[in-house]
């Protein structure tokens, strides 16, 4: 299900312009480090809780806060741009 809803919001990242090529690009990255990565329970709920956001927010056009929770998660899993 994830996979549908990345694929669509990649799709949509490439018809509204560039303004969303980050956050969609970074919530592949994301989605991608969160296969393999050793957060806590807690720590795993709140990550999936931001992608969430993060997706919905570049659904919506919402740039600002796609781009805030994609940025934290980042930090979070110790991705670099």
């Amino acid at each position: 299900m994830k996979s549908v809803l990345i694929a669509a919001t990649v799709a949509m990242a490439f018809a509204a312009g560039p303004a969303f090529a980050d956050c969609v690009g970074d919530i592949a990255k994301i989605d991608e480090a969160m296969k393999t990565t050793k957060l806590d329970d807690a720590g795993m709920k709140k990550a999936k809780d931001m992608l969430d956001k993060a997706m919905a927010a570049s659904v919506a056009k919402d740039e600002a806060t796609c781009t805030n929770n994609t940025g934290e998660l980042m930090k979070m899993l110790g991705i670099t741009s």
